[in-house]
């Protein structure tokens, strides 16, 4: 798979690798899209419980990384089920740039900014794992590191080009 001007490319030896597979294992299309599902969704099972591990989120948080843009960003849990994330363009929290969304659904734990979801895979006290699922090619893992401190680790990649970007965040004062 390539990627030119932020469009998807499948090489025609893929396409046909993928075609001979779902003709083969799948005898219609409601069979290979389950298959397809299936494949991308974490199998650990949560609950409430575990969402409340992440607490720690919750404020408003200031990220540097070298050579990246700062970000800002504000957690919130909505109920005991989401946490809303309003992301900001400034320091001040006043010029909202976008937002997602963690939530638990049905024994699972998704993430959503834009059109892209990431699926939890782990959930401990001091932090998430997340793997993508829909719109999506990067992992996600965010850390605590002490209450008013956290890292924001993503990793992206094609044919073995790893990309990691680490974000260090720390709390602002409400």
């Amino acid at each position: 798979m390539m990627r030119f001007n932020g469009v998807m490319r499948f090489s025609a030896r893929a396409l046909a690798i993928a075609a001979i597979a779902g003709a083969t294992l799948f005898s219609g299309r409601a069979g290979a899209q389950a298959q397809i599902s299936r494949r991308a969704e974490p199998k650990t099972p949560f609950s409430v419980s575990d969402l409340a591990k992440l607490k720690w989120l919750e404020g408003s948080w200031a990220g540097t990384s070298v050579g990246e843009r700062p970000m800002y960003a504000r957690y919130h849990f909505a109920n005991d089920s989401t946490i809303d994330i309003t992301y900001y363009g400034d320091s001040t929290f006043t010029r909202q740039s976008g937002g997602g969304r963690v939530y638990l659904s049905v024994g699972r734990v998704y993430y959503t900014f834009g059109p892209g979801r990431w699926g939890a895979s782990h959930i401990a006290d001091d932090g998430i794992f997340l793997v993508p699922q829909v719109s999506a090619q990067n992992t996600f893992g965010w850390k605590q590191e002490s209450p008013d401190s956290w890292t924001s680790t993503m990793r992206s990649g094609v044919s073995g080009h790893d990309r990691v970007i680490v974000y260090q965040m720390r709390r602002i004062s409400p």
